[in-house]
């Protein structure tokens, strides 16, 4: 699984993968991690509850863009009889690398690096690949387009580090054969050598056709719901695309290092500004109770609305 912070490079990464020829990515599916969070609820005393599951699979907008057929996957299900949710699952991926005429496949959900020990623990099998980019940079590019989340550079921050310390925090018991930390910037400055120390991660061969990904990127872009947002995936991996260092101002530069420098120094991105001590911390403080304040009042608007 490819998972990570949005605005991180998730999508680059899935189209590179996605272009092996045996191997199919999921863009976006947005379910595996709340089904495994729940895992119990499709095994009933009379065996996995098949319909119970199609329905919250085709209820879901994201799995739809998929393309599967329900009857297909209703069937294929009743076919194979799965005895709970890890085989439920395989079977409707399987059905996804066929579409494709593939026998491989993963999943590219930036949002399940919230969901990494549950994953880990219904499919045993599974490997996650944690994709970390500058948050700076990742900061800039999410107040571009406000509607995916963060809409201040104190929430991208926020925001930014939570999920990337939640995905280290709930890999911890995975195990280095089984989750791999990558960084945006080595992809883009040497996308042979990361994609192949991938491929040998993932168990697969390094295919040469992996890095003319984007010969479909137009196609790929097209089919997506903000087409501006991906333009780049129609260009092989190109450096400086985006350089945060010209693009941030001084006074959101010392703010988002005042909330998360701390994690940029661990991963080591260093800081640029002299954001420390006591005033570090109260901006840290004041901004967080902020952001997640808004977070809860998002949730009951949601669940209200």
């Amino acid at each position: 699984m490819f998972v990570g912070c949005g605005r991180s490079g998730t999508t680059l990464f899935r189209n590179v993968f996605n272009a092996h020829p045996d191997l199919t990515v999921t863009h976006e599916a947005h379910f595996v991690g709340p089904m495994a969070a729940k895992a119990g609820d499709y095994d009933h005393g009379d065996g996995f509850d098949v319909d119970g599951f199609v329905s919250d699979l085709f209820t879901n907008p994201n799995f739809i863009r998929q393309g599967l057929d329900e009857s297909e996957v209703r069937n294929r299900l009743a076919n194979a009889g799965p005895d709970g949710l890890a085989e439920a699952i395989r079977t409707v991926y399987s059905l996804l690398a066929e579409g494709e005429g593939k026998s491989l496949y993963g999943d590219k959900t930036p949002g399940s690096v919230s969901y990494i020990a549950e994953i880990a623990t219904v499919f045993p099998e599974a490997k996650f690949v944690h994709i970390i980019r500058d948050g700076r940079a990742v900061a800039l590019s999410y107040l571009e387009r406000p509607e995916w989340g963060p809409e201040t550079m104190a929430e991208a921050a926020h925001h930014w580090k939570s999920r990337i310390s939640r995905g280290r925090s709930g890999a911890a018991n995975v195990g280095r054969a089984r989750y791999r930390e990558v960084h945006y910037e080595d992809m883009v400055e040497d996308p042979a050598r990361v994609t192949r120390e991938l491929c040998e991660f993932l168990g697969i061969e390094f295919r040469q056709e992996m890095l003319q990904y984007h010969q479909e990127g137009e196609e790929f872009i097209s089919g997506t719901k903000d087409p501006a947002a991906f333009k780049n995936l129609a260009k092989p991996v190109t450096k400086g695309l985006r350089k945060w260092e010209d693009q941030i101002s001084p006074s959101d530069l010392e703010l988002f290092e005042s909330i998360a420098g701390d994690l940029l120094d661990e991963l080591g991105y260093g800081r640029r500004s002299t954001a420390r001590g006591p005033k570090a911390l109260l901006v840290r403080l004041v901004t967080s109770i902020a952001w997640q304040w808004k977070r809860v009042a998002t949730r009951v608007s949601k669940r209200l609305g």
